[in-house]
């Protein structure tokens, strides 16, 4: 006949007490974490039309992509926006017909990238003397949901989009997404081009 002890029962029970509060422990979801990611989901469920703004960078060929695929499960509108930055030293309705190709050239581009997700977007081009100024300007005219950015570096002057997107998520009423490009991915300048050494 197997004899319990009063001590040997209390040791196990002890035991299966400890364990179990670990194994739940282990696996809780933290009530913050949970209401974090609610936040979040419902932040992107809302977003029904979303800002663009691009250049003829590959940064915003990966910016046009993204908002594809956070506006697509929501039908969300897009409006892809080309800023034409002008000097002090002219008017901002001067004649400027190389700058206005370009931004053409842009938005087609962009326009032809969206198409392949399936969207039809809306096209704008803005003059303006202040890249933030103009794409906040036209985000609260659009009352856009998001804005999204499209970031490099090698193609850009040291600290230019940084600084820029630093000013659009100071000062926005919306949210910003900015997307960097990693490094690996960026088409190479043409001083590094040069200094390539040849395959033989």
């Amino acid at each position: 006949m197997v004899q319990v002890e009063p001590l040997g029962i209390l040791l196990a029970a002890i035991f299966v007490i400890s364990v179990g509060g670990l194994l739940i422990w282990m696996f809780r979801v933290p009530k913050g974490s949970t209401m974090s990611a609610a936040r979040a989901y419902s932040s992107l469920s809302s977003v029904h039309k979303v800002l663009v703004a691009i250049t003829d960078a590959f940064p915003s060929e990966r910016a046009i992509g993204l908002g594809c695929r956070i506006g697509q499960e929501q039908g969300a509108e897009m409006l892809l926006l080309n800023v034409i930055l002008m000097p002090y030293s002219m008017a901002l309705d001067d004649p400027a017909p190389e700058e206005e190709k370009r931004a053409e050239n842009a938005l087609e581009m962009g326009a032809a990238i969206a198409k392949r997700y399936g969207y039809n977007v809306t096209k704008r081009v803005v003059r303006n003397r202040s890249i933030p100024d103009a794409i906040l300007h036209v985000a609260a005219e659009e009352d856009v949901d998001a804005i999204i950015l499209g970031v490099g570096v090698k193609s850009r002057a040291s600290g230019q989009w940084g600084k820029t997107s630093l000013e659009i998520m100071r000062r926005a009423t919306c949210e910003v997404i900015v997307d960097k490009v990693p490094l690996e991915e960026e088409p190479m300048t043409a001083e590094e081009n040069l200094e390539k050494p040849e395959l033989t």
